[in-house]
């Protein structure tokens, strides 16, 4: 529940923005020989999406993106959606694997509501993530994942109606799972991070939420009666905002650090359950942004009759501020930071590759404005396609 500077060749003699450690982990996992794998493409899977919503909008707040001239107590909204998923596999086999996952959507809204004028903003959205998993004999499984993904936001609306700025960025990840032992398992991730904001010319605060971040994770699961497991975990994220000054001449520019611990307990019957909790603490050479959360998770899904599938989903988040203070906070991240989320849904196949659900849902989450939160609540019906199935 939560970037890259200077020119040139690194130090480290890797090709520019791949790190020597990861490019090390890359070569060395890649090394298996040709016998203990099958080169292919195969096409795992590919869903078209389709659908609309209807979502309505509360909280007059101000936004580091937009002006608050037009802002607005409620507004609304009428949705109509598209996007297509899939993965592709070009190397399977018991050793190793090697897959590219995608996934890019398009969201027009039509809003209302407003003091002067009505808003028709587009959203434009992809990822695409490529993952090599070797398992290596009495030692587990290690994986190297990496990740782009990008927005872009035509006509952004003011408050209530929030959408995360337009932004590009990536990821990459080294993880490791201990073969395991009298049934525990133990893992172990590194991950680098980064993130650059597209800034208007009426917002140039919003590249004040460039970021770049490095974290380790590391879990122990251990596997119950019934088929139940639970997962302890304990993380650490260092990150850095090079365009955030701290006006500190020996620290000039802002630096967080964040602390996680939780534990998940997950079923994964015919009932699929799972309760999660988490606690974090962030602290910071800026002293506005440090806060302390406590997360609560759940999840359930069940047939409930005929083909009819019920998921119900909420992330209720507590959340409080060391030091109180009169002036905004840049909040930074892909999503609104430490959400409250809710949803229920009820889904049924209506062909032989086609499927649709129905999902109500609630949103409490802060802004770019941090302390300042909206809520939304929709109704959203989708359809999945899924050629040659």
């Amino acid at each position: 529940m939560r970037r890259r500077r200077g020119e040139g060749r690194p130090a480290g003699g890797s090709p520019r923005g791949l790190p020597s450690w990861l490019l090390a982990a890359v070569l060395l996992l890649a090394g298996a020989p040709a016998s203990e794998a099958q080169l292919r493409f195969d096409v795992e899977d590919l869903v078209f999406t389709g659908g609309g919503a209807v979502e309505g909008y509360q909280g007059n707040l101000p936004s580091a993106a937009v002006t608050a001239v037009d802002s607005t107590e409620y507004a609304a909204a009428a949705v109509g959606e598209f996007g297509v998923r899939g993965s592709v596999g070009f190397l399977s086999g018991e050793v190793q694997q090697l897959r590219l996952s995608f996934d890019s959507g398009l969201r027009q809204f039509a809003a209302t509501g407003f003091e002067f004028q009505d808003y028709a903003p587009r959203e434009w959205v992809g990822r695409a993530e490529a993952t090599y998993q070797r398992r290596v004999p009495e030692l587990g499984l290690f994986r190297v994942q990496g990740h782009v993904r990008g927005r872009e936001v035509s006509d952004r609306p003011p408050m209530p109606l929030f959408l995360q700025p337009a932004y590009w960025g990536g990821r990459t990840a080294v993880a490791w799972e201990l073969a395991p032992w009298n049934g525990l398992l133990l893992d172990t991730r590194v991950q680098g991070e980064w993130a650059r904001y597209h800034a208007p010319a009426h917002a140039p605060s919003l590249r004040l939420l460039d970021r770049e971040a490095l974290e380790l994770e590391m879990g122990s699961t251990w596997g119950l009666a019934g088929g139940s497991s639970v997962r302890g975990y304990a993380g650490f994220t260092g990150a850095r905002f090079p365009r955030q000054a701290t006006f500190a001449e020996e620290d000039p520019f802002r630096r967080d650090r964040t602390y996680r611990a939780g534990a998940v307990w997950s079923r994964p019957q015919l009932v699929y359950s799972q309760v999660g909790v988490e606690v974090a603490a962030n602290r910071s050479n800026s002293r506005r942004p440090e806060y302390d959360a406590l997360s609560v998770q759940t999840v359930l899904s069940t047939p409930v009759w005929g083909e009819v599938d019920l998921t119900l989903f909420a992330l209720l988040t507590a959340k409080r501020y060391v030091h109180p203070t009169e002036f905004a906070r840049l909040i930074p991240g892909e999503e609104a930071d430490n959400a409250s989320i809710a949803y229920v849904s009820l889904s049924r196949p209506l062909a032989r590759n086609l499927d649709g659900s129905v999902r109500l849902g609630w949103t409490r989450a802060e802004t770019d404005i941090g302390d300042h939160y909206y809520q939304r609540l929709g109704l959203t019906f989708l359809l999945n396609y899924r050629p040659g199935s």
